[in-house]
């Protein structure tokens, strides 16, 4: 017998109502007065700031603890975090940690195999009843506890400031309309977007044991969290956009933050991990053409492509340890004050000549990858 869905009113209510008062609202204002330059910047300053929130405070400090924030950005992305109205910090960060524990299962709280629209915003409007565990650590942030308990009078108070701007210029309606009503509802579905079309649409570059998805066209409207498949393979990253031509204005505020002091301890994964994670991949998507094949062709091939790929992923890990064993050096020969001493020199310049073998070594098996790569799909066009 299928269990009756049991919904949750004030959600239920809430999300309908805002998104129909915005239907109606929105259109009536732009057919009647049109859009003032007022309306439009605090609308669009609005929307960034409760968004970035979401995503720089609620998703990538709070869930994941990605890097370490001072004082003053934790309770600003608290105060603008909770005019999002999706729950306290707290309880957010309680049902995403346990959404990358248990993704695509029945215990995901808006896992996509129960559909597209389930998971971008039916499991809100659902009475769950899921108590807020696997948060212990931010429990102990009285910033913290103190948004929890009030988190959404603090929400109200700062979603309703574009009305103090409404009455200080004469204009209550077009900023209740847009800075209030129509900024709500763009910032719920800019969130769901990531829970339902980022794990639907796109491409899966580093790894496909789950349904996260890179999708660079989701990036501007999540404040860079489209790039979902690197996300889920590294969540504790504090990027989400990790390459240096992937839109991420998140990352770039916080950049912008630890240049100023107030930010630190970025958690990044390597470079060369990224690149081997790939290529594992690539190599698993050729493989698998490579079963379609005559035996007498794929065989050879198919052993002629791992090879390539183990040596290559072998040489980027030569590369990386003998870098990442250099930064361990250097910070243990400043701390007992002898960097400047002769043997220092010799160290230095023992390590340069090493990274000349090694990069030399990486070019050649990059060399032999791409060749093999290139003969197997052109076997496979011909086969």
């Amino acid at each position: 017998m299928v269990e009756a869905r049991r919904w949750n009113l004030l959600n239920t209510v809430f999300l309908t109502l805002t998104l129909s008062i915005a239907l109606v609202a929105v259109p009536w204002r732009l057919a009647t007065s049109g859009i003032r330059w007022s309306e439009a910047l605090v609308f669009l300053g609005m929307t960034w700031l409760v968004g970035t929130a979401i995503s720089g405070g609620y998703h990538r400090l709070f869930s994941h603890r990605a890097y370490r924030a001072s004082w003053l950005v934790r309770f600003l992305f608290l105060c603008f975090g909770a005019a999002a109205f999706e729950n306290s910090a707290l309880k957010w960060s309680s049902d995403h940690r346990v959404h990358h524990r248990h993704v695509d299962t029945e215990q995901d709280p808006y896992t996509i195999g129960k559909g597209f629209w389930y998971a971008h915003w039916t499991w809100v409007m659902e009475q769950s009843g899921r108590p807020i565990s696997g948060v212990a650590d931010l429990e102990r942030d009285p910033l913290i506890r103190w948004q929890h308990r009030h988190h959404f009078l603090i929400g109200a108070v700062v979603a309703t400031l574009p009305l103090w701007v409404g009455l200080a210029t004469g204009n209550l309606v077009g900023h209740l309309v847009f800075g209030l009503v129509l900024r709500i509802v763009t910032t719920h579905h800019t969130t769901f977007l990531i829970n339902s079309a980022a794990h639907t649409f796109g491409s899966r570059p580093y790894s496909d044991a789950t349904t996260a998805r890179d999708n660079w066209f989701l990036a501007p409207f999540t404040y860079g969290e489209g790039y979902h498949n690197f996300h889920h393979h590294w969540q504790w990253d504090y990027r989400n956009g990790a390459l240096w031509y992937q839109w991420d204005t998140t990352k770039w505020l916080l950049n912008l933050l630890a240049w100023g002091g107030l930010v630190d301890k970025f958690r990044r994964v390597p470079r060369a991990a990224m690149t081997r994670a790939r290529l594992r991949m690539e190599e698993k998507r050729l493989q698998e053409r490579l079963a379609l094949a005559s035996p007498g062709i794929a065989q050879p091939m198919r052993a002629r492509l791992e090879a390539a790929r183990l040596r290559l992923d072998k040489a980027l890990e030569a590369l990386h340890d003998r870098r990442e064993a250099w930064v361990m050096k250097k910070a243990e020969w400043r701390a007992k004050g002898v960097a400047q001493a002769g043997a220092w020199g010799e160290a230095k310049a023992e390590w340069q000549s090493s990274l000349v073998v090694l990069r030399a070594d990486l070019k050649v098996a990059w060399a032999e990858w791409k060749a093999t790569r290139a003969e197997v799909r052109s076997a496979l066009v011909y086969a």
